[in-house]
């Protein structure tokens, strides 16, 4: 069974038939490669012209820009896909663009944020922000006069909500979230989650600052929603290198999915300090993220999870010495 959920609305649907028709138009016609290449590359494009129709709304796939493919990506990683699976798309899509155009435009693997052949399939980069860098694309937005995206990225950090998540959310939402002291949501597969509330002046300053006739908090009037994604996304995009500040190989590209690994790693920080065991604090922050199985959140917690352990191990080490 597909791991995203591809169920499209009327007009969705129509947008990805049309890009259907331009994909099977294409492999109608080359030769190359084997059939089994072939047709596994057609099964790839397919799977990323549905992300295309639902999220962008493109009609054409002529258009393919690197942006829509860090976004896929994202997407891929989110729902569990293997990292096999996620390069050969990659691969099916270079090949599908060089049979109208020249794809070397398109970013290496590394660069869009894809795991290199080789590594861990299940585990991958650590995707998660630094502080430092949150506040540094937090200030290049205010300053560019674009606070809309510094609170969006305030509300994924503190609540581990995907950015199609936060473009939902309205002002009703966190007015009840502020009274009930948990915020509920509607994540994929339609399935409903409640996330404590983890910075009560925020959610305060975004309901006091929203319009009462404004019903979304961050969609404005004759706004998309797929319009504002795309603007985040790109903000994000084109300023990730700017407020780098570990360059240690081993961490994935910055986007905005990554700050559900934020979140994800904090919290797990928290339930442990808590009291809460490993175990507990898992399925916890498993549930906090929407997620179907504790085996994916392990993906985002994985980089802290070494930490914490070599931690202990070194807190042995000092605790035996002292003996």
């Amino acid at each position: 069974m597909d791991k995203y959920n591809w169920e499209m609305d009327e007009k969705t649907l129509n947008i990805y038939k049309n890009l259907e028709r331009q994909i099977d138009r294409v492999f109608r016609h080359t030769r190359q490669g084997s059939y089994e290449t072939r047709y596994r590359y057609k099964d790839g494009v397919k799977h990323f012209a549905k992300f295309m129709a639902e999220t962008y709304k493109k009609q054409n796939l002529n258009k393919i820009e690197n942006k829509h493919l860090a976004a896929y990506i994202e997407q891929m990683m989110e729902c569990g896909y293997s990292n096999s699976y996620i390069t050969t798309n990659l691969s099916a899509i270079r090949f599908f663009t060089d049979q109208y155009k020249d794809s070397s435009y398109i970013k290496s693997n590394k660069e869009l944020g894809a795991i290199s052949r080789g590594k861990d399939e299940r585990i991958g980069p650590d995707r998660s922000w630094e502080y430092e860098e949150i506040k540094k694309m937090q200030e290049l937005a205010i300053i560019e006069g674009k606070n809309r995206i510094a609170d969006m990225i305030q509300i994924a950090v503190d609540h581990g909500f995907r950015i199609h998540e936060v473009i939902k959310l309205e002002r009703v939402d966190l007015q009840k979230g502020l009274k009930e002291g948990s915020i509920k949501i509607k994540g994929k597969g339609g399935l409903v989650r409640k996330v404590p509330v983890q910075n009560r002046a925020h959610i305060e300053k975004l309901v006091e600052e929203t319009p009462v006739r404004q019903a979304k908090i961050f969609v404005y009037e004759n706004e998309k929603g797929h319009q504002v994604i795309e603007m985040v996304q790109q903000f994000i995009y084109s300023n990730r290198d700017k407020v780098r500040i570990n360059e240690d190989e081993e961490r994935g590209a910055l986007t905005f999915h990554g700050l559900r690994h934020t979140y994800a790693q904090n919290r797990y920080e928290e339930l442990r300090h808590s009291g809460k065991s490993a175990e507990e604090a898992r399925k916890q922050v498993s549930l906090e993220l929407g997620h179907f199985r504790v085996e994916i959140t392990d993906i985002y917690l994985e980089s802290r999870k070494k930490e914490t352990a070599e931690d202990e191990k070194e807190r042995g080490d000092e605790d035996d010495e002292r003996k």
